[in-house]
């Protein structure tokens, strides 16, 4: 699909989502108000470059680490031709959220769009990214900019259980692991700024 579509689509389905307002209810409903749990929402133009440069292949899978109302995963099912697609958000009414986009998608735009969208899978699981089986994945994205040293340290223990060939595209912090080679550094636009990107492919 065509950014231009993409974004028309995008902006119906969040144009009146208060996603900040959500997660911050969520955060003082769980009691959790570590800073490596803030939230951020991606565009979709500075999204389309960043995946776009580790070049998604047909029938590949895509996964959201922090997928928050899951504007990422919706983005990554329009724009790449993912077959699968998943988004793992800590908080439950921010996974709520998106799965009631993922409804209004399925119901008001998916069947207009080519057959190449009707098969993709699209999920979003509530939990700790740290704790989801993700080894088979393709493509992750994580929005990372707030994630603490430690978090981080984790991240990248985790990611290397991923197969060779598969990339991670890292806003806002970089992973320090052999098992990585660096494909390059790019500044991405969210809604509150602008973080490093990095780029990377599992050896």
């Amino acid at each position: 699909m065509e950014l231009t579509r993409a974004q028309e689509i995008f902006d119906q389905l969040y144009g009146n989502l208060p996603g900040y307002e959500i997660a911050r209810a969520e955060k003082q409903r769980t009691g959790r108000g570590d800073a490596s749990i803030t939230y951020g929402e991606v565009l979709p133009a500075p999204f389309h470059e960043m995946v776009s440069a580790v070049s998604p292949k047909p029938g590949e899978t895509f996964i959201d680490l922090g997928s928050g109302t899951g504007k990422a995963t919706l983005l990554a099912a329009m724009l790449f031709p993912f077959s699968r697609l998943v988004g793992v958000e800590l908080l439950p009414g921010l996974g709520d959220a998106a799965r009631q986009v993922l409804q209004r998608y399925d119901a008001e735009f998916r069947p207009q769009l080519p057959p190449e969208h009707h098969g993709q899978r699209i999920e979003f699981i509530d939990g700790d990214m740290l704790e989801v089986d993700f080894k088979d994945t393709d493509v992750v994205f994580a929005h990372g900019t707030c994630y603490s040293p430690q978090l981080m340290q984790q991240l990248a223990v985790k990611l290397e259980e991923l197969k060779p060939g598969a990339r991670a595209v890292i806003a806002g912090q970089t992973i320090q692991s052999p098992a990585f080679s660096l494909l390059g550094m790019k500044v991405m636009r969210a809604d509150w700024g602008s973080s490093i990107t990095a780029l990377y492919q599992r050896r």
